[in-house]
Formats: structure tokens, C-alpha cells, sequence
């Protein structure tokens, strides 16, 4: 494999495994798959259990060889069936295995599924193989649907016998971890195909811990008496277990049965229905008497005819995930139970493909015994490929004066500021503090002592003792409190705040938010929040990386990153181009997205500024971005009194599926901001060129050292690796670059996919080093991070109106309508005070 570019060639394993043979002589027919009963058919699970029912147990003569089920609507089936209405059918699928002893037909768990042929050309490969040889170099409808039966052929064995959801399967064999709280995390695999070759991926899933109702219920709550479940339907505790519980499934203990929540209600036993009780029913027609009758119950049925079941006759039903935010106390278990290392990962996989690590003795994947694989003619090879890739020359990173001063050289991707001085040191001499902590003032003084010494160590010369300190309540008094130590810094100093410090308690996410909305909304000012446990044991490192933030904030720049690429670029004004958008939290439907651009305006790439529009709900493409690239480019030349020559768009958050329809719809975009302001401006002289890149994180391909020598102390290959042969998208030009050492876990590279590039006319070595390049210019940090800065873009949750309850942690209802204007009123951008400041730091 070739070793051309920049950087020292390093081998390194994969998680990617050969297709080695492809069902080319096999081709698959359609049929659309319709149940009669429709509240059976909403649950891809439910469906699958249908159809496999219908081919192993209604007419397994006509289903052999073994037809794909898509979860959905479609049958894939590897012959022509022939049907007794010719191109249709209608099965009766009995999902009981219990026999009539009168020989009658049953009527209970049957349903009625109807296949009809669909009228287009049978499925076949031949199209993907020569895709896969270099014949063919497009990726053409007829090539993608060969890729998505492939990918069901694969997934159909696994997903039948083990919980999924679809794109991956779970089983406590590969691991399973007790959160609390009524949640757990199991471990299973992720695998996909892409062109030949499958990728493997160990997954986590966040699922509802199957038990009884009662014991969830107390594990919600943190209580272990019984008793602390009598509430009343208006206490807090009452509605948190009522939106934890909502649309979850349980089972029931005095009879079958499986029952979705659709509420909660009070002093269950003593609901009163058809005169009687809740608890002389379950003790006359069940002769089960209530333990405890005064707890909840659950509400089940629909709104026209409610069933009420009290709590200690349910139990939470299995296989049920989780899908909303994890509650935060659960965070740092989440991320140690998802984090292996390098080596333990390849380990699982690896043993999921050819091992014994199930109960039943065979692997989980389980490619080799999949009846779908065998009838297709498919087979994988349980070795892991290895790929040549490269490791980038690191940047140097600047400190001081860049053109007198010794550059520091990073190594395994991190750096220390220590005994460093910042490349534009901003003054600090009118600021205040906000203790909403316990900490006492002896422990304030001395944290700020060392973060005034810290900052002077680092070139801030002019940085004065706070001018103002108060002590104060909650979230609820956060705008007096910002008002009263704005006039007070005032009144002493002789004008406004340049920063206000305020000190939180370990937990406080309401207070939070209303400090950054105050300072960066309506007070223009940047705000530096910290934690009263990191105070308390404040020392000179931890300072100096606040320091670094401040500096930021304040519109300084700490260091300049320099590389031959980005010498290249600054020849001639460039702008550096971010945008992503953030989406409403799992649950939240009827709260906007909110797109984020920063653009770089210095001549180093160091500084940027932000800008944000509000948009229609979980939409990836940015409504408004013309808009917003006009006004950066507007603002761009103001500041340095000529256009850009070149702009280097960098997009996070596009799928894959996105790339040619919301990626081209971008650029499109983008040209025709250019072509506006280019227009309303009369710029006579040629626009810039344009390169764009999707930045993609939400993907699985890792990489594992060979040797331990290979790797960096983590177990990780080196910061800076890049891979562009052997384990790319060959439909489009795109690259692996981990920039960032590891730390805990498999690190996961950074996927680049250059959708357009007028500037570097696809010479990925520039591209590429000038990625890395990027990833060390975050001015937060002395670490190169996973992406490029400028994607790290502006927050947007501190801008709307607190009324708004936006990204507040309850389920929304289906039933309220969305409006996005009324979203967009009650936004607002950042203060002009802010601008050239990079205060979202």
C-alpha cells in the first residue's frame, strides 16, 4: 500500500474486516409486507417476531431459503415466491405456541400479514462488485440499495436473537454495568458494510433495568422505604417518576400481559371504579390482596377507558432503552463503562467475530453459522485489515513574540504553558466576584492570589485584586446579584466590569445559565464560572489554565500554532470558516436547533468571532446560513480593510447520507453569499476560492497500534496519525486523522470528507496538515483537541429568554405545536460589547 505524503508511515490494525464474497449470483425480490393489525406492527422488534413467526412456523416451505426483513415494510427474499394470488398473499400468523385441546381454530394472537410483490427489477450485486473492482466510480441508487441488503443480510442473525436497536445488538456477555436510578448499560456491537469492508464496533446502550415496578420506582427516587411512595399526584417526586415512567412498558404479575404507561396515579388501591375498588378487585378477582394499597399505581389503556394497576402487580418488561439525556450523576459511569483501552477493544471484537464468549458457546456475530449469510453465499474474514497511514509533523506552537521566541513542541499532543508568556496578554483591571458556594473567604483570597500570579507569570501585566466580591443565594437572584456587582465594580473602579468570576456549587446547572445569558446577552461582558471544589485545591497549573480561558475571553490571544500549510495559507487573506448545529436534547420536540458559525478575522487563524440562528427543530441543514456567511465575510473586511482571497469551510455534523444533497445545498449557499456581497459591494477583483469539509465524529472506524512500542502511553496510535488509503469511502475523497493523544478509552479519529476544494485542488497533504494545525489553536487548552477549533463553535442555550425553557429537563408533549417565530423573538444575539472576544471559551 502506498506510504506518499507527509509524516512517518506507520501500520496499523483496524476494525474493519473483508467481504470477502458477495452474493453476486444471488438476486433478491421485493415484497411489501402490510400486517392487518396496526397496534401490533408500530415496534420494529414486534415486527421482526411477525415475520420470523411467518417463515419459521406458517409456511417454512415456502420461506426457504430464509427471506430479510427490513424491521419496516419490506421482505427481501432470495427466490421468486410463488404465491397463491400470484404476485400476493395473505398469511395468518399465530404468535402462540399453546395448541387448542378442542380443536377449534384460535382467535387470540392471530394476525393477518399480506405480501404483495413490489413492481421494481429484483436486487442484485453485480453493480457493487464493480463498484468495489474500480469499474464503476460512482455510488448509483442500484449500488446503495445493494449495500443496504448487505447490511440487513448481516445484521438479521444477530438482531434475531439478541436486544437491538437495528444498527447494533446487545448482550450481557459482553458486558452490563448497574447505573442506579432504575437504568443500566449493556454492552454489545455495532457492524456495518461499506463498499467490501464491514465495519466492527463494540456499542453501548442505555437501557431500563428489568425489575419489579416497586424496587425502579424507589431507585428513581434514591429510597429504599416503601412508604415513600404514597405522593400526592402535586409533589415533585409524583412527577418526576411520572415523566420517568411515561411510555414504558411493563409486565404483569397476576396474569400475561404487557402494558404501556400512559400515567401515574395516587393512592392506587383506593381508586374507585364501577363500585368498587382497586384493591377489592385484585383481592376478589385475582385473590391477591394489596400489601400496600396507599402507594401509586400505574395507568394503562387508552383516555376513553383507563386501567388502573396498582405498583407491586407490575414489573418493568425487558429490552426497553433508554432514550432520553442521562440524568449528569450518571455521567462519569457512563463514560468509564464505555471507555476500553486500545487493546481490550480489539480483543472484544475480535472475540465476538471468531471466539466463544456467549453462554451458548458461540460468537456473538456469529458470521460464520448465520443461516442469511450461508443462503446469500456471503462470507467474512475474521481478521482485522491493516492500513499504512502516516504521522503528521506536529506544528510548532508560539508563544510571546513569535518571531523572537522559542516554540514549544508538543508532545503526544499536549504542551505546558508553564514558563510561558501569552503571544497578545489582555489587561485585567476592572472585574468582580460571585460566590454562590460555601467556600469561606480565607479560601477565596488564596485562589486568587494564585490565579493573579498565574496570569502575571503568563504576561498579563495589568491585572489588579477583584474590585468587588459578594456572597449570594440561588439561580433565582442571579440578575440582581450581576446588577448590584456591576454598579459596585462601578462605582469604585470608575467603569463596567471587563469580567465577572463567579464560584458555583459542584451542582448548579440553573445558575449556571443565568450568569452566561446575563453576561453574554444583556450585560456584554465575558463570565468566568468555577466549581467551589476546584478552588479548594487550587494550584499553579489550574490557574494558569484559567488564565488561559480569561485571556481569551478578554480578546488576547495565548499562542499561535504555526505549519507549513498555514504559512501557505497566509500569503494572502484567508478566512477560517466553522459551523455545526446543536439539537434539542433526546425528548425535547418542540425546541429549536440552533445553527453556530464562527469565522476567523486575524491573519494567524488565532481569533474568532460568533454567530447564531434559531431553526426548525433536529434540521441539520443551516436555514440561514447565506445570511450568516455574508455577514462574516462584511465583517471580515471591515476589520482588515480587504476580501478574502481564500475561505476554508470546515462542517460539523453532516451524515453521510447528507453529504450530496444538504452539503451541496451549503456551498450553494455559500457561493451565492459571496456573489451577494461581492454585488452589493462592487468588489471588483476575483472571489475567493473555496474548500469544504464535512468534519465527522458519529462514526466507528478506530485504529490499534500493532506493537505497544507504536502507540502512545494510552495505548492509542500517536497524535497526528492520518490514514487516506485502505479504509475510506472510495465514492467520495476523504480521511482518517486522529490529532489528539489519548487519554481514557480508544480514541476515535476524525473523519474528513471534502465535499469541494478549489483551494488545495484535492493535494490532501496541505488539507490535512492544516487540519491538525487547527486542532491545536483551541485556546482553552494546551492539548491538540479531536476536531479542528473553529468547529467548537458558540453556545446558544444562554441567548434565549429564560421563560423560554429551553433545554430544560422535562419530556415535551407531542401535542404542543412548534413555532418558530415565537422561538426567534425570544432570542438574542450575543452583546455588541462581545464582539472580537472569543467569550464562549
Amino acid at each position: 500500500m502506498s506510504t506518499r505524503g507527509r509524516g512517518v508511515p506507520q501500520q496499523v490494525m483496524t476494525n474493519s474486516f473483508v467481504v470477502s464474497k458477495l452474493p453476486t449470483r444471488t438476486r433478491y425480490y421485493q415484497y411489501e409486507a402490510i400486517s392487518g393489525s396496526g397496534k401490533d406492527m408500530k415496534n420494529p422488534r414486534r415486527r421482526t417476531e411477525v415475520f420470523e413467526r411467518l417463515q419459521n412456523h406458517t409456511d417454512p416451505k415456502l420461506f426457504t431459503p430464509r427471506c430479510i426483513f427490513d424491521g419496516a415494510v419490506i421482505m427481501y427474499c432470495p427466490r421468486e415466491l410463488p404465491l397463491s394470488g400470484g404476485d400476493s398473499q395473505t398469511f395468518e400468523v399465530n404468535m402462540s405456541n399453546k395448541p387448542r385441546t378442542d380443536g377449534s381454530a384460535p382467535t387470540r394472537g392471530i394476525l393477518q400479514v399480506y405480501l404483495k410483490k413490489v413492481a421494481a427489477d429484483p436486487i442484485d450485486f453485480s453493480g457493487l462488485q464493480a463498484f468495489i473492482d474500480g469499474k464503476q466510480t460512482k455510488q448509483t441508487p442500484q449500488v446503495l440499495t445493494a449495500i443496504n441488503v448487505l447490511q440487513l443480510i448481516i445484521r438479521q442473525a444477530p438482531n434475531l436473537k439478541y436486544p437491538n436497536n437495528t444498527r447494533a445488538f446487545f448482550t450481557k456477555d459482553a458486558g452490563i454495568q448497574t447505573l442506579g436510578g432504575g437504568l443500566e448499560l449493556w454492552r454489545g456491537y455495532f457492524h456495518k458494510p461499506v463498499s467490501q469492508l464491514l465495519y466492527v464496533n463494540t456499542h453501548v446502550n442505555l437501557r431500563f433495568k428489568q425489575d419489579s415496578f416497586q424496587t425502579a420506582a424507589l431507585a428513581v427516587l434514591k429510597q429504599r422505604d416503601v412508604r415513600a411512595l404514597e405522593l400526592r399526584p402535586d409533589s415533585p417526586q409524583f412527577r418526576q417518576l411520572k415523566n420517568f415512567f411515561k411510555g414504558v412498558s411493563v409486565t404483569l404479575v397476576h396474569r400475561p400481559g404487557l402494558k404501556k404507561i400512559r400515567g401515574l396515579v395516587a393512592n392506587a388501591g383506593n381508586f374507585e371504579f364501577e363500585n368498587t375498588t382497586v384493591k377489592d378487585y385484585f383481592k376478589k378477582a385475582w385473590s391477591r390482596p394489596l400489601n400496600y394499597p396507599n402507594i401509586i399505581g400505574i395507568q394503562v389503556g387508552s383516555k376513553d377507558r383507563d386501567e388502573v394497576i396498582p405498583a407491586e402487580m407490575c414489573a418493568i418488561a425487558p429490552d426497553q432503552r433508554y432514550t432520553r439525556k442521562l440524568p449528569p450523576e450518571f455521567s462519569p459511569m457512563m463514560v468509564k463503562f464505555s471507555s476500553q483501552k486500545p487493546h481490550e477493544r480489539l480483543a472484544l471484537i475480535s472475540a465476538g467475530i471468531s471466539n466463544a464468549i456467549t453462554t451458548d458457546q458461540r460468537s456473538a456475530l456469529d458470521y460464520q453459522n448465520s443461516p442469511f449469510l450461508q443462503d446469500a453465499g456471503i462470507t467474512v474474514s475474521p481478521d482485522p485489515i491493516l492500513v499504512t497511514g502516516r504521522v503528521l509533523p506536529t506544528p510548532n506552537i508560539h508563544y510571546g513574540n513569535a518571531a523572537a521566541s522559542r516554540p514549544v513542541q508538543p508532545r503526544n499532543g499536549s504542551w505546558n504553558v508553564i514558563n510561558q508568556i501569552f503571544h497578545e496578554p489582555k489587561g485585567l483591571s476592572s472585574w468582580g466576584i460571585l460566590n454562590y458556594s460555601r467556600v469561606n473567604d480565607q479560601t477565596i483570597n488564596r485562589f486568587v492570589n494564585t490565579l493573579l500570579n498565574a496570569c502575571k507569570k503568563l504576561g498579563t501585566i495589568n491585572v489588579a485584586p477583584p474590585a468587588a466580591s459578594q456572597s449570594c443565594a440561588g439561580a433565582s437572584s442571579v440578575v440582581n446579584d450581576m446588577r448590584s456587582l456591576k454598579n459596585a465594580v462601578s462605582s469604585r473602579i470608575g467603569k463596567d466590569p471587563e469580567m465577572v468570576l463567579a464560584i458555583l456549587p459542584t451542582s448548579s446547572t440553573d445558575i449556571y445559565h443565568a450568569i452566561k445569558s446575563f453576561g453574554d446577552v444583556i450585560a456584554g461582558f465575558p463570565t468566568q464560572c468555577v466549581r467551589e471544589n476546584k478552588i479548594e485545591r487550587a494550584n499553579d497549573q489550574y490557574c494558569a489554565n484559567l488564565g488561559m480561558k480569561i485571556n481569551a475571553k478578554l480578546g488576547g490571544v495565548n499562542s499561535l500554532p504555526r505549519s507549513g500549510a498555514l504559512e501557505k495559507l497566509m500569503s494572502a487573506p484567508f478566512i477560517i470558516m466553522g459551523a455545526d448545529v446543536g439539537h434539542p436534547a433526546p425528548g425535547m420536540i418542540n425546541q429549536p436547533s440552533v445553527a453556530s458559525l464562527v469565522y476567523s478575522f486575524d491573519r494567524y487563524a488565532a481569533r474568532y468571532e460568533s454567530m447564531m440562528s434559531v431553526q426548525h427543530p433536529r434540521q441539520e441543514k443551516i436555514d440561514e446560513l447565506r445570511k450568516l456567511v455574508y455577514r462574516a465575510i462584511f465583517e471580515f473586511g471591515e476589520r482588515n480593510r480587504a476580501a478574502p482571497v481564500r475561505i476554508i469551510f470546515f462542517r460539523d455534523g453532516l451524515s453521510e447520507g447528507e453529504y450530496a444533497l444538504t452539503g451541496q445545498e451549503e456551498i450553494e449557499d455559500i457561493t451565492g453569499a459571496i456573489d451577494d456581497i461581492w454585488r452589493d459591494k462592487g468588489i471588483k477583483g476575483a472571489k475567493p476560492e473555496l474548500t469544504f469539509i464535512v468534519v465527522g465524529k458519529r462514526h466507528h472506524v478506530r485504529f490499534f497500534p500493532r506493537n505497544m512500542n507504536d502507540g502512545d502511553k494510552s495505548g492509542n496510535c500517536p497524535a497526528g496519525f492520518v490514514a487516506d488509503q485502505g479504509v475510506g469511502n472510495p465514492a467520495v475523497r476523504d480521511f482518517y486523522l486522529q490529532s489528539h493523544g489519548g487519554l481514557l478509552g480508544t480514541s476515535r479519529p476524525s473523519h474528513y470528507i471534502t465535499l469541494r476544494d478549489d483551494v488545495y485542488k484535492h493535494n490532501t497533504d496541505d488539507l490535512q496538515e492544516l487540519a491538525f494545525t487547527l486542532c491545536h489553536s483551541y485556546a482553552r487548552a494546551t492539548r491538540s483537541v479531536s476536531i479542528p477549533a473553529p468547529i467548537v463553535c458558540a453556545r446558544g442555550a444562554f441567548h434565549f429568554n429564560p421563560a423560554m425553557g429551553f433545554d430544560a429537563a422535562t419530556i415535551s408533549s407531542h401535542d404542543d405545536a412548534f413555532d418558530l417565530e415565537r422561538w426567534r423573538k425570544n432570542f438574542k444575539d450575543k452583546h455588541a460589547n462581545l464582539a472580537k472576544k472569543m467569550h464562549f471559551m
